[in-house]
């Protein structure tokens, strides 16, 4: 669903919805979320969203990702 939305630019996307852990939310970036938001997680571990961020820091340095909007919409389907 979030990479459908994203053909448009225009819209800007929220992905939500079980993120837990940095790859869930590099998962929603690359299907084309702008944002991620940390709901639920943060009710059982109240430091979540910035283990999120940490380990969004941490995988960009691993790839050499200087810039968030580089994962953005990154996915690649059916080809």
């Amino acid at each position: 669903m979030t990479h459908s939305a994203r053909k448009s630019d225009q819209i800007p996307i929220l992905g939500r919805g079980g993120i837990q852990n940095a790859a869930d939310a590099i998962e929603f970036m690359m299907a084309g979320a702008t944002a991620v938001a940390v709901g639920t997680a943060n009710f059982y571990e109240k430091q979540m969203a910035l283990q999120v961020i940490a380990g969004l820091q941490e995988f960009m340095e691993r790839k050499g990702i200087q810039n968030l909007r580089e994962i953005v919409g990154s996915v690649q389907v059916g080809q």
